[in-house]
């Protein structure tokens, strides 16, 4: 591969992570600025005055620019690798169904509710003609198409199933809606499973994971099958009752579509539901994101252990100055920690540094 020469080795090891195991070191995942390539990097994720916000958004050619230029500059050690974000906003698998799309700023974007009253509740389907899903299949097309051997182009964001609820009915009339409106709660995530399994078809025909393997766009966690990031960010705002009959069958059918999956946990207000997770064994593993203010990584060693302990793999950011604790005081097998580095030298240091970690274990 070109922008990782050391790609065979790093998927080998990637593989036996899944399976809570070791090739010859533990996993650790390292990015960096090539020399010279700093300012490249926060270029790229700054909208030029020039351009309008739509634009940022809509031309799929300058994203393709800009993600092949940030991928350039870096320098991916261990287990990181070049993986294109191919995502055009958390909430765009709504807009697939025919939400209106608000873009709020260059990071995030939202859409208008479509289900205002459960009387008049249009049918949610796949809308093949929708702006925004041609829009996302070009990118894919062209990201893919320009990738080939150079670097992984991810699966999107996808959002289904409680979230894509959320967004279509409102987050406060989805959480009333779990006691006043069950049958209409479940008929709505039966669709929108439907149209998950169809997009979920497109994207995976573009991406041909038989060949390349595949990973999240946004989380990197390759497997040489099908996998993604499995998430439902609506789970902090429900009990966990309610999580297991209402959300956790959609996470299930999406989990289905692949081979492997990771959750997305996100922050201690979704604590609460993973048993549950830990319980369902279409998920293979759980990232947990602590969260601003919720720092150090290393305070969160104790629920780490919970989730391997369950058999599952751990995926968690942390700052280097955390990595060696964090390779200490948990099973080496089955842990992937992401972190970054200021240089080349300083991300292969801290390759070295794990891999003799393990090797005092």
């Amino acid at each position: 591969m070109e922008f990782k020469p050391d790609w065979e080795q790093a998927q080998k090891r990637m593989l036996a992570w899944w399976e809570q195991e070791i090739l010859d070191r533990p996993c650790l995942q390292v990015s960096a600025p090539r020399p010279g390539q700093e300012q490249v990097l926060l270029d790229a994720a700054i909208r030029p005055q020039w351009m309008s916000l739509e634009r940022w958004w809509t031309d799929t050619d300058a994203a393709l620019e800009r993600g092949e230029r940030r991928l350039q500059a870096t320098y991916f050690a261990g287990e990181a690798f070049p993986l294109f974000n191919p995502n055009l906003g958390p909430d765009l698998f709504s807009a697939f169904l025919g939400a209106e799309v608000r873009l709020q700023d260059e990071d995030t974007n939202w859409v208008e509710p479509l289900i205002t009253d459960w009387a008049t509740a249009p049918e949610l389907r796949l809308h093949r003609d929708s702006y925004w899903y041609k829009l996302q299949l070009r990118l894919l097309r062209q990201a893919q198409e320009a990738g080939r051997g150079r670097w992984i182009t991810g699966l999107p964001d996808t959002h289904a199933g409680g979230d894509a609820f959320s967004a279509l009915r409102g987050r406060k009339n989805a959480c009333l809606d779990l006691y006043d409106h069950p049958d209409e709660v479940r008929r709505a995530l039966s669709q929108i499973d439907v149209a998950m399994k169809q997009v979920y078809d497109e994207y995976l025909s573009i991406l041909e994971p038989e060949r390349w393997g595949s990973s999240s766009g946004w989380l990197p966690a390759w497997y040489s099958g099908k996998a993604n990031a499995l998430q439902c960010d609506f789970i902090a705002l429900v009990s966990p009752a309610h999580m297991r009959e209402f959300i956790l069958p959609s996470i299930i059918a999406e989990a289905r579509c692949l081979d492997r999956g990771i959750f997305h946990l996100d922050g201690p207000g979704s604590m609460r539901h993973l048993d549950a997770l830990l319980e369902t064994p279409e998920i293979h593993a759980i990232q947990w994101v602590y969260g601003a203010g919720n720092e150090p990584a290393t305070r969160w060693v104790p629920l780490m252990r919970r989730i391997q302990a369950a058999g599952k793999s751990v995926w968690v950011s942390a700052t280097p100055e955390e990595v060696e604790t964090l390779y200490t005081y948990l099973r080496p097998e089955g842990l992937m920690v992401n972190t970054w580095a200021s240089s080349a030298q300083e991300a292969d240091d801290l390759v070295a540094l794990v891999a003799g970690l393990a090797g005092a274990h």
